[in-house]
């Protein structure tokens, strides 16, 4: 009965211990933005560090200025690339995930968003549509052939570039979840420019991690979404990139099927279990027509948030039940 006791004790002392462990915060610049992890846990500084490695790695794999991806982009109309084998099966599964999306997402959008040349603070080129149309058919993603024997990407027509900017940052981070889990935190947060985001374990203190989401034209937050371990955030929306022109703004978000970002919507949140679902689906609700957004949601078991264009928040029963109005963390 003593030992009994001394063990309760124990285990009363680590997990009290553990519920006033200081977190551990570090950033980096990646994917163009400022990645932030936050955990706790037993050796919490050197899996930080393990986890922003492995984020940058992932960051050089996948560089359209250099590297594989690049190559590919360059050699297009001309000879297939062979690739490191996490590449070939990356881009197998996000052309996989492209297919389910209905076409929605699209990694061969490239050279339809470079036709744009879309900047930062509404800057950029709005291209006419006969430039448009001559550029679409280089979105085709019936003309990629990966070669799995071979492990070669080849880019049949002259002008295709593969773009994995909308999935690069959510495989990124899933990959330094599973670093950080495997190293035992009780609980950590990567925010990926507040775009991305995923978490695991529970908040310094206990319970569900809580995340402000940001309204796309107001300075007050649309809400507090409460997220259990391992579950997702990823949000499309025209904030940073896009285009101001006679009272329009427009999106770096394109339709690959229409060329033009779509003009009844403002921002898409989406909760999912891995952040490189919940990115890929973000952008592909986004720029999906709109009488297909609701399926493209449901079909995938995904929960959402929307803000039309008349500011009009619109969301799925599941993400409506974990939105709330408080303190974020």
């Amino acid at each position: 009965m003593v030992i009994l006791t001394l063990l309760i004790i124990g285990i009363a002392a680590l997990v009290f211990q553990q519920r006033r462990q200081v977190p551990v915060e570090e950033r980096r610049f990646l994917f163009g933005t400022l990645i932030r992890i936050t955990a706790y846990g037993p050796g919490a500084s050197a899996a930080v560090e393990s986890a922003l490695g492995e984020m940058e790695r992932i960051h050089s794999l996948t560089s359209q200025t250099e590297g594989s991806v690049a190559r590919i982009n360059e050699q297009a109309g001309k000879t297939p690339v062979h690739v490191e084998p996490e590449l070939f099966a990356f881009l197998q599964k996000v052309f996989r995930m492209a297919e389910d999306s209905g076409g929605y997402f699209n990694p061969m959008i490239g050279a339809l968003v470079e036709l744009w040349d879309f900047d930062y603070e509404g800057k950029g080129r709005i291209p006419s549509a006969a430039e448009i149309r001559q550029i679409l058919p280089l979105t085709d993603q019936k003309q990629v052939a990966l070669d799995e024997k071979m492990q070669t990407v080849f880019l049949k027509e002259s002008g295709m570039k593969i773009d994995l900017s909308g999935v690069a940052k959510g495989y990124a981070i899933d990959r330094a979840w599973e670093i950080l889990k495997n190293k035992g935190m009780t609980g950590a947060l990567i925010d990926g420019g507040e775009s991305s985001i995923r978490v695991l374990g529970e908040r310094p203190g206990g319970g569900p991690w809580r995340i402000a989401v940001s309204h796309p034209r107001q300075s007050e937050w649309i809400g507090i979404v409460q997220l259990t371990s391992g579950q997702a955030l990823g949000t499309s929306a025209d904030t940073e990139h896009y285009i101001e022109s006679n009272g329009r703004r427009y999106s770096h978000l394109l339709n690959p099927f229409t060329g033009y970002p779509p003009e009844d919507l403002l921002a898409v949140t989406i909760m999912a279990d891995s952040a490189l679902i919940a990115d890929l689906y973000s952008t592909a609700v986004f720029v999906a027509a709109a009488a297909d957004r609701g399926e493209l949601v449901a079909s995938h078991g995904l929960e959402a948030l929307m803000v039309d264009s008349r500011l009009k928040v619109v969301t799925t029963p599941g993400m409506e039940a974990i939105l709330r109005t408080e303190q974020a963390d």
